[in-house]
């Protein structure tokens, strides 16, 4: 069973970064939060772990919650919501910032991202 990350802890994560940015917008945490929990005719709309680290990763990437870091916190939260699921990645941080960057100027979409972040994993 999936375990969801919650809004505070998103601001936890978000306090590990350095020179810790304050976050703007509460309410694209609780967003990130929402959407990874949708459910559309009893289904999850994003089926599996590797597809809700896509979705908090490219939510995060785009409406930049943060006054800075945002592209690291994007990849950190992706990262803190898998590896609190058992899954774990080994991967280039060079390639980790172009798959954040791809998100965020809408050149990959969620299931791309989530094909790479699967593609990175270790289990």
């Amino acid at each position: 069973m999936t375990r969801y990350l919650t809004s505070q802890e998103l601001l936890q994560i978000a306090q590990t970064l350095p020179g810790n940015p304050a976050c703007l917008d509460l309410g694209v945490l609780d967003g990130v939060c929402a959407r990874v929990q949708a459910h559309y005719m009893g289904q999850d709309v994003y089926s599996s772990d590797w597809l809700k680290a896509a979705a908090m990763l490219e939510s995060i990437a785009l409406h930049e919650p943060l006054e800075d870091k945002n592209l690291f916190f994007a990849w950190l939260v992706a990262e803190v919501f898998l590896n609190t699921n058992d899954h774990y990645m080994h991967y280039e941080p060079e390639e980790a910032l172009a798959l954040v960057m791809r998100a965020k100027h809408k050149g990959a979409r969620v299931q791309e991202v989530a094909a790479q972040l699967r593609a990175w994993a270790t289990d």
